[in-house]
């Protein structure tokens, strides 16, 4: 509202997948697009929390995290922050109230997994497309969870073209 735009695409990434989708579902007539990064919504049953150390985040956020940047050393404070919000911010691993609500979602949606994500199985993207009326699912080959940091490239093309063109933006551009 402050910024003065009606309408817009929406895009929200792994525990901010489930606040887009509230907000798609509370304001559909505002969001145009909406595009889920390894949306953390809907988890496995039973699935366990992310681990508290760098390192061992890590190695789920990304298919390859040998070539990512080490990790600053961490005030021990400062985690126990961050475990305190991850707790808040995940929730339950299923949330039956948005999940009975999804098949009402207006805008047309795109869900990106990585095909290497080992924080939430790509698998997941099943429950989007079986739920999701207007649903688009890509895998992204060879990246974790954490697509736009390991394939910035990959992922900026489909999600540019999806929000160009929604649901023609899996059919070729030529004639």
């Amino acid at each position: 509202d402050r910024l003065g735009l009606d309408r817009y695409d929406l895009m929200g990434t792994s525990f901010g997948g489930k606040t887009a989708l509230w907000l798609a579902l509370q304001q559909p007539e505002r969001v145009t697009g909406l595009v889920l990064e390894s949306p953390a919504a809907i988890r496995l049953e039973g699935g366990a929390p992310p681990p508290s150390s760098p390192e061992a985040l890590a190695r789920l956020l990304y298919a390859y995290p040998e070539r990512q940047p080490p990790a600053p050393a961490s005030d021990p404070a400062v985690l126990a922050k961050q475990q305190k919000l991850v707790a808040r911010l995940r929730g339950p691993n299923r949330d039956r109230d948005l999940e009975t609500q999804l098949p009402r979602l207006k805008a047309p949606t795109l869900v990106v997994f990585g095909t290497r994500d080992r924080m939430i199985p790509p698998e997941m993207g099943r429950f989007y497309k079986e739920l999701i009326p207007n649903c688009h699912l890509v895998l992204v080959y060879d990246v974790g969870h954490a697509i736009g940091a390991e394939r910035p490239e990959a992922f900026v093309e489909v999600v540019a073209d999806f929000l160009a063109r929604h649901e023609a933006f899996v059919i070729t551009r030529t004639e």
